[in-house]
């Protein structure tokens, strides 16, 4: 306990320079989460994956996109991520991050999302913020969608008000 003590006030000590720093990791998720470094500056952000007895990074932060992952959750099977991004005025989007290799993939691609979880048949359950236009027309309505992983179709699965942006 008093070693502890004695650490905690060497961190707090540390870390109250002008180039002070914070370093924040999610929940585990089926072997998965997601860890970023704040600092001044801005933000240092990636996906870790559990290995033998440590963490190996999956994927970094989205490129020309300043923000941080936010959450990370495994699908069923864990071969696929739902990552949550937030980006410049904390506005939310949402990825599909392959499990092995990284790669990512959009979910309602320039429009505001958060990410709800999986069912167990392995859906993600994603919630737009906004309706998405195409011309004149609607094309997805603001609530929380089905979206299959593999063929990325989107079914409406409750509709939900709008969420306000900045």
């Amino acid at each position: 306990m008093r070693t502890a003590l004695v650490l905690s006030a060497a961190l707090l000590a540390g870390s109250a320079g002008a180039d002070a720093q914070r370093h924040r990791c999610t929940h585990v998720s089926g072997g998965f989460r997601a860890c970023t470094t704040f600092v001044k500056a801005g933000e240092t952000s990636a996906i870790y994956r559990r290995a033998g007895g440590g963490w190996v990074k999956l994927r970094g932060g989205l490129p020309h996109r300043p923000g941080w992952w936010r959450r990370v959750v495994a699908s069923p099977d864990r071969r696929t991520l739902l990552a949550q991004w937030s980006g410049e005025c904390e506005l939310q989007s949402t990825y599909f991050v392959s499990g092995s290799g990284g790669g990512v993939r959009p979910i309602f691609r320039g429009h505001v999302s958060t990410i709800a979880g999986w069912t167990h048949p392995g859906f993600a359950r994603v919630r737009l913020g906004e309706a998405i236009w195409r011309g004149g027309a609607m094309v997805n309505r603001p609530g929380v969608y089905l979206v299959n992983p593999k063929t990325m179709a989107v079914r409406l699965q409750l509709e939900k008000p709008a969420q306000p942006g900045c």
